[in-house]
């Protein structure tokens, strides 16, 4: 298993711990590293990605399926306690559609993670977001309106040690759906 790194570790950190559940789907898990380690520890894991990695490997607790974030029904699961949705929406057009089904799939908590602005660059992304307000970026606050009636906690994460030296961060953000604004 390749090692976590403090996304993977905010993640897991983000799980529900009243009446913890062992259900978690992962949508666009990528190669599914974190996966291997959610089914290490028990959890029963659906990992979905819209094409298959040869790294995949159903174990015991895991499974990978392909299905697409804007059909629900190419899920493996209708419904999960646990989503996870992490650096994926900023490769979507319709991220907002997306964020819909993300929040019809979810039970108790969703976790999504986007990076900083610019943070990880990629001229596969099409969304940015901070939290200052500049005009050329989305307002990450947006999340909270896209996810009413429900909690929603926004915070920075650096990934790895020379993100700080780089200026670059993640936001983690969570949904509880069993807390209303």
């Amino acid at each position: 298993m390749k090692p976590l790194d403090m996304r993977d570790i905010a993640i897991i950190d983000a799980f529900p711990v009243y009446k913890p559940e062992k259900i978690v789907l992962n949508t666009g898990c990528g190669e599914g590293r974190i996966d291997f380690h959610f089914g290490a520890m028990g959890y029963r894991v659906y990992a979905t990605e819209i094409k298959r990695y040869d790294t995949w490997k159903d174990g015991k607790n895991l499974t990978f399926h392909i299905s697409d974030i804007f059909d629900i029904s190419s899920f493996p699961v209708r419904s999960a306690p646990v989503v996870i949705c992490s650096q994926v929406l900023e490769h979507l057009a319709d991220y907002r559609k997306a964020l819909s089904n993300l929040l019809e799939l979810t039970e108790i908590r969703l976790i999504i993670t986007i990076p900083y602005r610019r943070s990880f660059n990629s001229p596969e992304h099409c969304n940015y977001w901070d939290d200052v307000g500049l005009a050329r970026f989305k307002d990450v606050h947006e999340f909270v309106e896209l996810c009413h009636p429900y909690m929603v906690s926004i915070s920075k994460i650096r990934t790895k040690p020379e993100d700080v030296r780089k200026n670059q961060y993640n936001y983690l953000i969570i949904v509880d759906k069993r807390q209303l604004s």
